[in-house]
């Protein structure tokens, strides 16, 4: 529970990227993939670019940056949140994370479409920004990227290479930590 109100606030408080961040952001993603990066919120910008830190310092210590391709764990740290869209904030992440510890039944069964209902909106996003952003990639021709936020929150990783695999991992690992 206190890391949730943690990320609340970071959420609140956050502040988007810096110019360090920015020269990054433009040199991994193409123009497009910026657009959708910069379409998000603030807080899932900074949440994106801190589990982009965290999945480099994880490479690093597992010894893989030579085994997988660094800028492409990059991009799919900076994008795998990007089915969220632009107006899923921390008051509404907040409610996700509630309805589905407390009325999860009803959170599935009301999550299965885009809604005008206020909470079913919520829930739809909470529960499909993976295939969201994965159909928003794929757009973007960037079907790797795509297939690995695809699988960012199941870990399914059948039918990925190896270093997909690894990338897969890694991501998760980053993002259960932010």
């Amino acid at each position: 529970m206190i890391k949730r109100i943690v990320q609340f606030f970071k959420g609140v408080l956050a502040k988007g990227p810096n110019k360090e961040e920015q020269n990054t952001i433009n040199d991994l993603l193409s123009p497009e993939a910026q657009q959708a990066f910069y379409h998000m919120t603030v807080a899932d910008q900074r949440h994106t670019l801190s589990v982009m830190k965290t999945a480099v310092d994880i490479a690093e210590k597992q010894g893989l940056v030579d085994f997988i391709d660094m800028d492409f764990l990059k991009r799919c740290c900076l994008l795998h949140d990007i089915g969220r869209g632009p107006r899923m904030n921390s008051i509404k992440k907040t409610y996700g994370v509630l309805l589905d510890k407390f009325f999860h039944e009803w959170s599935v069964n009301n999550s299965q479409r885009s809604s005008d209902s206020y909470f079913k909106e919520i829930m739809y996003r909470y529960y499909n920004h993976p295939e969201i952003g994965c159909a928003e990639l794929m757009k973007l021709g960037m079907i790797h990227e795509a297939d690995i936020v695809l699988r960012h929150h199941s870990g399914k990783n059948e039918e990925l290479l190896a270093n997909e695999q690894a990338v897969l991992k890694v991501l998760m690992e980053a993002d259960s930590l932010n």
